[in-house]
């Protein structure tokens, strides 16, 4: 089916249900991010979430850095298969539990799970791959021209080359980072870094990149491209224990090296919740596909900033039905009767393992 657009949220009845015109993007698009927001956060969204709030993603991982970082469209991983099998993902509080397992390091295979592969929620990271061999100056290049013109710039705090916290004075303020202005070719930060902690831009027409790079040789890499309604960077990150070099060959013993030739990358597969991206323009694409419940939340958002008795069950009322469209919506287009079932009265101690089939 066609993705939903602001567009068409502007053509529809719904501005004038929210007391709005037709050409007031900014005011409709304020009710459409705050309807989608709702709904993505409800309680009756459940794990799994709505039609078109979740996507199948693949990730090449690296065996000598067994993390995924997600896209900025990424709420959290749900399931990930690793090689043709599913595998556990634990939350941050899994590696504290008493008498449990403790912190997982990188190379490190627990008697219990020696040949369990496992993911574990890891920090928030600020920029996909991170500074190397520090300290480095950022350089950051524009991505269109009209963003020089406009004075757009580009925040970057963390701790600088004596692991001190960078303090700036913008303007009345004390700022923890630094601003820079953005500048053809390309602008440095007046200092260098030995770990980047945050990054934020303003609004921009095109894509920011930021480089690392190296203050000796000049050579740089990227760090981060971030896309033009992309103000704070901000992605989650994953890390899978026992993950093999690759499909074929299976678990390996790090401290024996690898054969030349030998491929260390695994390509990862996963169901991923998506989050949600605020629309601004007529051509943006909303995360939900249903427009009916879109209006629905849309006057339910509507109702319940009216300072009235009567508003605030008027509000539950279209909250309640904007539900009922999306849960229908999953019904129209992956059925009632055919939910996905895991029957596994031996648990992983599958027969064929022993030669046995069921009849």
């Amino acid at each position: 089916m066609p993705r939903l657009r602001l567009a068409d949220c502007l053509n529809s009845r719904l501005p004038a249900l929210v007391g709005k015109c037709s050409g007031d993007v900014a005011s409709v698009a304020g009710f459409v991010n705050s309807a989608q927001r709702r709904l993505l956060l409800c309680k009756e969204a459940g794990d799994e979430g709505w039609y078109g709030t979740f996507a199948e993603m693949v990730f090449n991982v690296s065996r000598g850095d067994p993390c995924i970082i997600t896209q900025r469209e990424v709420a959290r991983l749900e399931q990930i298969d690793v090689c043709g099998r599913p595998i556990p993902i634990n939350n941050p509080f899994a590696e504290y539990l008493q008498f449990g397992n403790g912190r997982i390091r990188r190379h490190h295979r627990p008697r219990e799970f020696k040949d369990q592969i496992q993911a574990y929620m890891r920090n928030d990271s600020v920029t996909p791959l991170p500074l190397v061999n520090p300290p480095k100056i950022i350089r950051i290049y524009p991505g269109d021209p009209v963003d020089v013109e406009l004075g757009r710039r580009v925040f970057v705090g963390g701790l600088d080359n004596n692991g001190n916290t960078v303090y700036t004075q913008d303007g009345l303020n004390l700022v923890k980072g630094s601003y820079v202005t953005l500048a053809t070719p390309f602008v440095d930060q007046p200092m260098q870094f030995n770990e980047v902690l945050d990054i934020q831009k303003d609004a921009t027409n095109g894509e920011v990149q930021v480089f690392q790079v190296d203050p000796v040789t000049g050579a740089q890499s990227m760090m981060i491209s971030m896309e033009p309604g992309e103000l704070v960077a901000g992605y989650r990150r994953y890390f899978l224990s026992n993950l093999p070099i690759n499909c074929c060959r299976g678990h390996y013993n790090p401290c024996q090296p690898l054969p030349a030739g030998t491929p260390t990358t695994v390509q990862v597969t996963a169901i991923a919740k998506l989050e949600l991206v605020p629309v601004s323009v007529p051509e943006d694409f909303l995360l939900f596909h249903n427009l009916e419940a879109i209006i629905e939340e849309c006057c339910s958002v509507r109702y319940s900033e009216m300072d009235s008795a009567a508003s605030k069950p008027m509000a539950q009322e279209k909250h309640v039905q904007a539900v009922r469209l999306l849960n229908g919506e999953l019904t129209h287009y992956y059925g009632r009767d055919n939910p996905a079932l895991n029957f596994a009265p031996f648990g992983s101690a599958r027969l064929e393992r022993i030669r046995i089939n069921m009849i």
